[in-house]
């Protein structure tokens, strides 16, 4: 797959402790953020990992493991959940595909072995049987309000008398298509308020299907730049392949927080936001690991931190690290006047906003609400910022 991205002119960066290589960019940012905001991106996720299970005991052992309630689940459902520690730590943020021959675990390619681990070691006499199909499995993501029109021009649904549109309609719910002949899983994965789809592509058939979604997509890199190539763009999706960079940038707008990047293995579930906990955590199931800590701290107390948006001057991009300090009125003085109570873990310039700084932070309870003052260094002098909710535009 990579030497097909780079004959799409992929640009790539490193991604995790073994430096994965990912398309930062096919050398058009603003194409590709503006294929994610007006038409369809097609982008590629190398850290994408899958875990299967199979056999007669997944759904309990699967409840007794994870933050949600699995054993409501039916075949074909779709929720997130989170694998904590004894201490409720996040071990793991994965999206759980429930089928009903076997059970999928979407989560980061670098938690997978140490998942997979510890999954093993709470396993008894359960029937179950734990597997990595990673190396069989592509991730692919469109995203734009092209998306669903691309799908339905590549796919036919595999359950008769389902449509792809039908789809669109069951945001929880995986559904099984077929590109090509090739059977895809496919899921509603939206970008804040950008319509997107989740495919789970046979790797053997990664590169067919990511080229085919680009020609049914309209995105021809190699045509002579004349008249009637751009008629047949304007009569397209108009879409492309978008990398990372483009896609953080509409993630950040969206709000979309990331495991391993704005929050960790050292963080509490509420530490990632009050969306993120209740889309990932049930109150209700019963006893899971980590759920004695987890219901503690919601009955009786609050984390000591919690990830929130930031908003900056135009222009003012506050790099991963920046360190977030209290309130200074002196915006112009070069050193802090204030202890520093945060700190920053994702940034962009935010097309949509006119270029305004957004940011998301880890900062101290206290210093959380939106609305709130605070000051950091960027490009040399201190400027101010201001405490917002995560999902703040897009």
């Amino acid at each position: 797959m990579q030497q097909h991205l780079e004959q799409l002119g992929a640009e790539f960066i490193a991604y995790g402790p073994d430096d994965l290589a990912i398309a930062d960019s096919f050398g058009a940012f603003e194409a590709e953020y503006a294929a994610i905001r007006r038409h369809v991106g097609v982008l590629h996720l190398p850290q994408t990992g899958v875990i299967q299970l199979t056999g007669g005991e997944v759904k309990p052992f699967l409840h007794d493991m994870l933050s949600q309630d699995i054993n409501a689940m039916q075949g074909g459902q779709t929720q997130r959940s989170l694998l904590l520690d004894a201490e409720g730590r996040v071990l793991a943020d994965m999206v759980v595909h429930h089928g009903d021959e076997s059970t999928w675990l979407e989560l980061d390619r670098f938690d997978i072995d140490s998942t997979i681990r510890l999954l093993d070691s709470r396993l008894f006499a359960e029937e179950v049987q734990i597997e990595d199909v990673s190396e069989q499995k592509t991730a692919i993501a469109l995203l734009g309000p092209a998306s669903l029109k691309l799908l339905d021009s590549v796919a036919t649904h595999s359950a008769p008398g389902m449509t792809i549109e039908q789809i669109s309609q069951m945001p929880e719910t995986t559904h099984v298509v077929k590109i090509n002949d090739a059977l895809v899983s496919v899921c509603r994965r939206d970008l804040g308020k950008t319509l997107g789809f989740q495919l789970i592509v046979p790797s053997a058939r990664a590169e067919s299907i990511h080229q085919q979604l680009l020609d049914a997509a309209g995105y021809e890199p190699d045509a002579e730049i004349d008249a009637d190539h751009a008629q047949r763009r304007r009569d397209s999706l108009r879409g492309r392949p978008v990398g990372w960079s483009a896609y953080n940038t509409a993630r950040i707008e969206s709000g979309r927080a990331l495991y391993h990047i704005d929050f960790g293995p050292d963080s509490l579930p509420a530490e990632a936001g009050q969306a993120a906990f209740d889309e990932s955590v049930s109150l209700t199931k019963g006893c899971w690991l980590g759920q004695e800590a987890v219901a503690r701290m919601h009955n009786l107390s609050h984390p000591k931190r919690l990830l929130v948006g930031l908003r900056l001057p135009a222009d003012a991009l506050a790099v991963a690290g920046t360190q977030v300090f209290e309130h200074d009125p002196d915006k112009r003085a070069k050193a802090p006047r204030g202890g520093q109570i945060g700190g920053i873990t994702s940034s962009t310039l935010s097309p949509l906003l006119g270029r305004t700084g957004l940011a998301f932070a880890v900062m101290k309870w206290g210093r959380h609400k939106p609305g709130t003052k605070v000051a950091l260094p960027v490009g040399g002098e201190m400027v101010e910022a201001e405490v917002s909710g995560l999902y703040s535009a897009g």
